[in-house]
């Protein structure tokens, strides 16, 4: 039997990382993704949906709903990997190098497995037998906000 590692979050790779004011209304949750982007200045959770990706946040371990303002570290670096649950689809070695989505379901960030319209993600591995989760790295192609410095 292999033990698994089912601890969420950074994994290895990079750390370099810049503090961030979280926006209101942002559940973090422990045992979840904690991606985010920028939006005018405050770091926002990335939905399904969401465009962009600015970093991972390094949020207490509790679930918890910061109020706005509150600072983490934000970890941007995109040589870094991560450890997020499978929200939908399931995990195969043959989606290694594959772009995938980022959704919230139930307050839990996680992969989209089966979707592919934003692009945020990388998949580098993940748990082929339990489907429990899968690792990821920022698809540079989306990293920042989008918008110019003078918009």
């Amino acid at each position: 039997m292999t033990y698994k590692e089912l601890k969420y979050g950074h994994r290895h790779g990079g750390k370099v990382s810049v503090p961030v004011a979280i926006a209101a209304s942002q559940v973090i949750s422990a045992k979840s993704g904690k991606f985010v982007y920028m939006d005018d200045g405050s770091a926002k959770l990335n939905v399904d949906g969401s465009g962009q990706i600015f970093g991972f946040l390094e949020a207490p371990g509790a679930s918890t709903a910061p109020d706005s303002g509150t600072v983490f570290n934000c970890i941007i670096d995109l040589t870094a990997v991560y450890r997020i649950p499978v929200n939908s689809g399931t995990y195969a070695a043959g989606m290694i190098g594959d772009y995938c989505d980022i959704s919230v379901s139930s307050n839990i960030q996680g992969a989209q497995l089966d979707a592919s319209t934003e692009n945020t993600l990388i998949v580098v591995g993940g748990d082929a037998d339990n489907n429990q989760y899968v690792d990821v790295m920022i698809n540079p192609a989306v990293w920042g906000t989008g918008a110019g410095a003078d918009a």
